[in-house]
């Protein structure tokens, strides 16, 4: 299948669940679950090519005096972030015909979600900066139309309007650094522009297009100080927020740093930038999430924090920092869409997230607690869960990154981070599944119908094999992690394995893990 119709797919197939509104409620779910299906199909036909080294291209000459070409291509990191937006999204497709209310305009609803997945599958596709700046930007329209679905809440009404306000002015600085990259290079597509790091790195252009870059990337990912509007979002439909907190939006950001790290990172100015803020942002972010007695804004600060963990890994500018990024947005994406999802069946059958009125709920939800309990402690970084694995990855990488002129700063910071991180995952638990039953819930508990808890349920699979068996998935992490650095002579010669013997990150963990019960 071309990559133009990959791309263009959601986008034609938006216009079916409106059309279908009045079938019923199935035939939008149907249309919506067929159309992303058929994108996932066509990707995974390019997928043995991709991962045998090949790079499948397609291109359109529109513009060619104004650097104006619609140009495609898919490598293996394409391929990743491409499959987690389609895969993920089917999941999040089914969830949403379960939970979404009769009074829920479901054809208004799906056509939001396909427009939004065709953005986001633009944006990992595109081979020219100036289409992929347009994909941008629609990620922003389109998820202002998701988030603010509930227009009756003026909470969510806030949120969809924060969400495109901050990211909106991101993207509007990233397109300022993309056209100076273009200046630089001479050139508008990415391919070109990824084969010239010292021409772009000479050139006394490369700090102000630097900045304005990384600006649309922590916009849009929710780096401090831009932290504040995700949390927000979380007012948004719970299919909603797990699709934008584990495969889509908020990783856009990462997506586009780990894209132009072949040509921006390794620079002083790169290393004290991105690494400052992905720590800050780790660590102010899960101090946040200990506080929050709301499951989804509890999860919503997770995100920042996991994000702030991803965005300081490609900070450092190493080989290994970036194979562990790319490890880590693979394991968060999987436990984070089972938590959101979990959190939603919770609301879904007891009618409130408040963890202050929850509790007890082990033995009336046993299924829920179940799925939710596995991806809590795959977050919290508990072995033989894929969290875990990602997690000890980074704290080696800690150890060996100096910041400041201080070999141990970074490495306590993250320590600190990881802490915090344990702490909130097992209040997650513990406030909502453990303790006695009590007689006042708002509605009886129960778990819900096999449609609602499928989804989370298959998330877990790659949680629970990932975690015990990293072997698996080790092959396809390098291949990434080749395709983000540029050089397989880059590549760093260490694995993912369970078990690298009493190494100094092992302790790390512990201390996080044992912290973060105290």
């Amino acid at each position: 299948m071309s990559l133009f119709l990959i791309i263009a797919l959601p986008f034609l197939g938006a216009l079916l669940p409106g059309l279908m509104y009045q079938a019923g409620r199935q035939s939008c779910f149907l249309v919506t679950f067929l159309v992303t299906a058929c994108a996932a199909i066509g990707l995974a036909t390019h997928a043995p090519a991709v991962l045998a080294g090949e790079v499948v291209t397609a291109s359109l000459s529109w513009l060619p005096q104004l650097g104006l070409n619609v140009n495609l291509f898919l490598d293996p990191l394409g391929l990743m972030f491409a499959g987690l937006i389609l895969g993920i999204g089917m999941l999040i497709i089914l969830y949403a015909r379960f939970y979404l209310s009769r009074d829920d305009n479901m054809g208004a609803f799906f056509t939001y979600l396909l427009l939004f997945q065709g953005a986001m599958v633009g944006i990992v596709l595109s081979d020219n900066i100036l289409m992929l700046l347009i994909f941008w930007e629609l990620t922003s329209l389109s998820s202002f139309l998701l988030i603010g679905f509930w227009k009756h809440l003026p909470e969510g009404r806030q949120g969809a309007r924060m969400a495109l306000t901050v990211t909106g002015m991101g993207g509007l600085a990233m397109i300022g650094g993309m056209l100076l990259l273009g200046q630089i290079v001479g050139s508008y597509d990415l391919t070109v522009i990824l084969e010239n790091r010292e021409l772009i790195q000479a050139s006394p252009l490369y700090l102000p297009a630097l900045i304005l870059i990384l600006l649309g990337c922590f916009t849009k990912s929710a780096q401090f100080p831009f932290h504040f509007w995700l949390p927000h979002a979380m007012a948004a439909p719970t299919p909603v927020s797990a699709y934008l907190h584990s495969a889509t939006m908020v990783k856009a950001g990462l997506f586009l740093m780990a894209r132009m790290w072949p040509v921006l990172s390794g620079t002083e100015i790169w290393i004290v930038l991105v690494c400052s803020a992905g720590l800050i942002t780790m660590v102010l972010g899960a101090l946040i999430a200990i506080f929050k007695n709301d499951l989804k804004a509890l999860l919503a600060f997770s995100t920042v924090s996991h994000l702030g963990l991803i965005t300081f890994l490609l900070g450092t500018g190493t080989s290994f920092g970036a194979m562990a990024a790319m490890f880590h947005i693979l394991n968060h994406a999987s436990f984070k869409a089972a938590l959101f999802m979990s959190a939603g069946i919770v609301d879904h059958a007891v009618h409130t997230r408040d963890m202050t009125r929850l509790g007890g709920l082990r033995r009336l939800m046993p299924i829920t607690f179940a799925i939710a309990t596995l991806a809590a402690l795959s977050m919290a970084g508990i072995p033989l869960l894929n969290g875990f694995l990602s997690k000890e990855m980074m704290l080696e990488e800690a150890l060996h990154t100096t910041l400041f002129g201080s070999p141990y700063l970074v490495a306590a910071v993250a320590t600190l981070g990881a802490l915090f991180s344990a702490a909130y995952s097992f209040r997650f638990i513990a406030h909502t599944f453990l303790g006695k039953e009590r007689n006042d819930y708002p509605a009886k508990p129960h778990d819900p119908e096999f449609g609602l808890w499928i989804s989370p349920a298959l998330l877990i699979i790659p949680v629970i094999v990932i975690g015990v068996a990293p072997f698996l998935a080790e092959p396809f992490v390098r291949t990434v992690t080749q395709a983000v650095i540029g050089s397989a002579a880059e590549m760093p010669s260490a694995h993912i394995k369970l078990w690298h013997g009493f190494v100094p990150a092992l302790g790390m963990s512990a201390i996080a893990v044992v912290g973060g019960l105290l």
